[in-house]
């Protein structure tokens, strides 16, 4: 069996603990190649592999609609599949989750630029960012006292760039820690880690190859309310057959966690963080790859 590992061109070779997934795959007897989504034809896939697990493919966000065409076209099934990542390739799905009762960072989406929109209540910082996004690129915080100008134009920047802006509160507890991402594969938790904060006032930061910002992980157990509402989310998303998924969580004023990010294309898993998930991972691509 042969296993195309999709990435992006930055990345080659996938991020840095992906080596684990293609060492588990080859383990199990599969054949792993990586393959840039950008330089492949995807009508060929099916002459070089049996299934397509996307991973590290970062860029898309340069231009959504090639890779979701890209996506639809491969002639092999891609994991995950093609509804599940055209939903979640535009944040507007926030309002999916929202519409579904799950406890949910209040966004709103600001889609033309004579749209008004207002600050959310009883914040004192909000961040706007690009619909279509990843690793935090575009994204930037505002202060309400003194900062709304700015981020009303830094909104009309981003719709002006053909895609619509997503204004969310600044959750303090983002800045003491809370943001804590579970990852899950073939429906079930695996584990899970402490994300530190991202946006910095200054808007400095490291970034990996231009295509997201470096973050402080850590490993962290999860308490049962925070699995609760990861579930939540995974059963909020639309049906379909999820490979992998991560649910990013922060906490509310109260303490209580809720949904900052759903990331079901190309999140970071995390493997180096927990012993035997990536093993876990090549036994859910093994059990769909026999099926094909």
């Amino acid at each position: 069996m042969r296993v195309g590992l999709a990435t992006c061109a930055a990345l080659p070779n996938g991020d840095e603990d992906e080596w684990l997934l293609a060492t588990a795959l080859n383990d199990r007897g599969l054949d792993t190649e990586w393959v840039v989504w950008s330089a492949s034809e995807p009508a060929a896939m099916g002459e070089r592999f049996d299934v397509v697990v996307i991973r590290s493919t970062w860029d898309y966000v340069d231009d959504r609609e090639a890779f979701l065409a890209w996506v639809e076209a491969c002639s092999v099934p891609v994991l995950n599949p093609t509804s599940i990542v055209r939903w979640n390739s535009n944040k507007a799905y926030m309002l999916d989750l929202l519409a579904a009762g799950v406890p949910t960072v209040p966004t709103h989406i600001v889609a033309t630029l004579d749209q008004d929109w207002s600050v959310p209540h009883g914040c004192e910082e909000i961040v706007v960012k690009p619909a279509v996004g990843a690793g935090s690129r575009g994204a930037q915080r505002f202060r309400v006292a003194d900062e709304i100008d700015a981020a009303r134009h830094h909104a009309g920047t981003i719709v002006d760039s053909g895609d619509s802006a997503v204004v969310q509160p600044y959750l303090a507890s983002v800045d003491s820690g809370s943001e804590t991402a579970l990852i899950h594969i073939d429906g079930q938790f695996s584990h899970s880690v402490s994300k530190g904060p991202l946006l910095r006032r200054d808007g400095g930061g490291e970034w990996v190859e231009g295509l997201y910002l470096a973050e402080d992980i850590d490993h962290r157990e999860v308490g049962e309310q925070q699995l609760v509402v990861a579930r939540a989310a995974l059963e909020a998303a639309p049906p379909a057959d999820v490979l992998y998924a991560r649910v990013d969580l922060v906490d509310d004023d109260n303490g209580a966690p809720m949904v900052l990010e759903l990331e079901l294309i190309e999140p970071s898993l995390f493997f180096s963080f927990d012993e035997g998930s990536a093993q876990k991972m090549a036994d859910a691509i093994v059990a769909r790859a026999t099926t094909v």
